[in-house]
């Protein structure tokens, strides 16, 4: 079985994907419980040398200090620890430097945190046996709240024995036998109590629960945490809770996601907002598993061949004919080689695997065509050529531009990494369509000022070398300009109802997991929303902007955006007048009455649309297509 390094680096990188700021000011140790001689305070990234140690001062009664001088951006995670290792800084990466001290080294730490740091508060330790990995949270010294000054309070959750504010989800194996492989299923049943929660049906009862199976799912999350992910296929098809029917769905713990479950919300909701053909569907519940309440939980499609989901042809297993080989296809570019998988070798020798999710079993008319076939899309893409257009005479352009923009709005570097979805339809000429999108595990991690295919830790493929085509480029750029001027109010709105959803569950999975850091989903919120933003806003200047700041976006919105000529304007304040404007900016349509509906009556093309109200003027681009 092949491995590489990068391999290797991307399954252990894969656990946490975290950033926090060490704010300029003092803060607060209580070294009450840990009782260190000398208490010393370290921080710094994941993948770049150079973990900064300095030590605090002894203000007396266990109060120890130090005072930041500037504010340092960015990092990956913080420890309080007892080191003989001299201040300064070290040359290792964050997790090499506290695996060094705690390990090597045999000295005492506290668990490795990203907590939001608030100067002026104090890091309080909890009590532990071990006299090792020591939890805490940070407090007020003032004898006020604990939630920092910049973190808004939470509402206080009831949890007995769960939130009772989204679906209870039951599932029992049979004699309660634990769940310990991935490839073996377990005879189980299941049922949902959707407890009257608005939009939700319940389905199955204690009395009749429904016949399924369960197995473990994932890679790293499965491998990592002791909050695993599931797999379930009923023995019928169902709608559970209203989401597509089928038998197969997926129990997803996030339990490496601490931006409050954000991450794959936030890249399923703008898989919508591009227009992805099929974006999974995925609800928030509260788990028991053979009784024992595992948490906030996320009940999600499986991703397959289905009318409901990856809507193409199913292809047999073991199908010889040469017609029926060209299609359906459901590939997934893969970062492990023992799935059942295709390897294709780049030009430069490095390989590429592809696991094929359907057909699963493949005749060797099947493994040779589809081997052939992305061989010569491979041979395609690194052509030398760069304006060339070989390449797109299998792959879907308008796809891949919005399934890049998504993964690149996100900071994901393992977008075309691994969980790296793609469809082919039947027929000799059909093209590659990239997506469903899955796995935003990575996100936002260092991201504010590089592309995703730029400096990467894992071996990314085939969207390095696209990026350098011309036409791709310029498609990137037009989509963003169609799509930029909402997004920002799209997606607050999204991530705002989802929070709103899971506020008082993610209290109760805290309880549960305390070590997997959402306690506040309020201020994970924000901090997640700050850091899109800034992401937004270098994309501007690589991609061209909408003369629009952000906040103002967040007043004014047009839709639909392109269109056909009918255009609808919500605005916080009164609309008093709409001028259509050519690029130059000269005036082609005046609008004074009817100013929330409009029919523009220009022709074809990009527009400047000036909308005037008792707050200023705003400025929107719009194509009429």
């Amino acid at each position: 079985m092949k491995k590489t390094l990068l391999v290797f680096l991307a399954v252990f990188a894969a656990l946490s994907c975290f950033a926090v700021d060490i704010p300029k000011g003092t803060i607060y140790f209580d070294n009450s419980i840990t009782k260190f001689d000398q208490v010393k305070f370290a921080y710094g990234k994941r993948d770049t040398k150079g973990t900064v140690l300095v030590s605090m001062k002894d203000e007396g009664n266990d109060v120890w200090s130090y005072t930041v001088p500037a504010t340092v951006r960015s990092m990956y995670r913080y420890i309080f620890l007892e080191t003989t290792l001299e201040d300064g800084t070290h040359n290792y990466n964050f997790n090499d430097f506290k695996d060094m001290v705690a390990g090597e080294r045999g000295e005492i730490r506290t668990a490795t945190t990203d907590q939001v740091i608030t100067p002026d508060y104090i890091f309080v330790p909890e009590n532990n046996t071990s006299r090792n990995w020591y939890q805490g949270t940070w407090k007020s010294r003032s004898g006020g709240s604990d939630t920092p000054s910049d973190e808004p309070e939470l509402p206080k959750a009831n949890c007995n024995p769960h939130s009772a504010t989204v679906p209870v989800f039951y599932l029992n194996t049979e004699g309660k036998a634990p769940i310990v492989s991935k490839e073996e299923y377990l005879n189980g049943t299941l049922y949902i109590d959707a407890l009257q929660n608005e939009g939700y049906s319940s389905a199955g009862s204690a009395a009749s629960p429904i016949v399924t199976e369960v197995k473990g799912r994932g890679n790293w999350t499965w491998r990592g945490f002791d909050k695993k992910p599931y797999r379930i296929k009923m023995d019928k098809k169902a709608s559970l809770l209203n989401m597509t029917t089928d038998k197969s769905y997926t129990l997803l713990a996030h339990a490496d996601d601490n931006y409050g479950f954000l991450r794959n919300t936030s890249g399923f909701a703008l898989s919508r907002y591009f227009g992805l053909v099929y974006t999974p569907t995925h609800e928030p519940v509260e788990l028991f598993l053979n009784g024992e309440y595992r948490g906030l939980y996320f009940l999600t499609d499986h991703i397959k061949v289905s009318s409901n989901r990856v809507n193409i042809t199913e292809q047999d297993d073991n199908e010889t004919n040469s017609d029926n080989i060209t299609g359906g296809w459901l590939l997934e570019i893969d970062n492990y080689d023992e799935d059942p998988h295709i390897t294709i070798e780049k030009p430069d020798g490095e390989e590429m695997w592809f696991t094929y999710k359907s057909p699963e079993e493949l005749s060797y008319q099947q493994e040779m065509y589809i081997t052939n076939f992305l061989q010569t899309v491979t041979n395609a893409i690194y052509a030398e050529d760069k304006n060339s257009t070989e390449w797109e005479k299998y792959i879907d352009m308008d796809a891949l531009v919005n399934y890049y923009l998504v993964y690149e709005i996100l900071g994901n570097r393992e977008g075309f990494h691994g969980s790296c979805y793609m469809h082919k339809d039947r027929g000799a000429d059909t093209k590659l369509v990239f997506g469903p999108v899955w796995d935003f595990g990575n996100t936002l991690w260092d991201m504010s000022d590089t592309f995703i295919y730029e400096e990467y830790p894992y071996g990314i493929k085939w969207i390095d070398e696209i990026a350098k085509f011309p036409r791709f480029q310029a498609a990137v750029r037009q989509r963003w300009l169609e799509k930029r001027g909402d997004l920002v109010p799209y997606l607050r709105g999204q991530v705002n109802a989802f929070i709103d959803k899971i506020t008082m569950a993610s209290q109760c999975d805290c309880k549960k997991w305390p070590e997997y850091g959402n306690a506040n989903v309020l201020a994970r919120r924000d901090a997640f929303m700050t850091l899109i933003k800034n992401r937004l806003a270098w994309l501007d200047t690589q991609f061209g902007h909408v003369g629009v700041t952000e906040e103002q976006n967040e007043t004014l919105s047009v839709f639909p955006n392109p269109t056909r000529g009918n255009v609808q304007i919500a605005s916080q304040a009164a609309v008093e007048q709409v001028e259509l404007c050519d690029l130059s900016g000269k005036v082609i349509e005046t609008f004074k009455d009817g100013v929330t509906s409009l029919q523009l009556s220009a022709a074809k093309g990009t527009y400047l649309l000036k909308v005037y109200t008792a707050e200023g003027v705003q400025v929107r681009k719009v194509i009429i297509y």
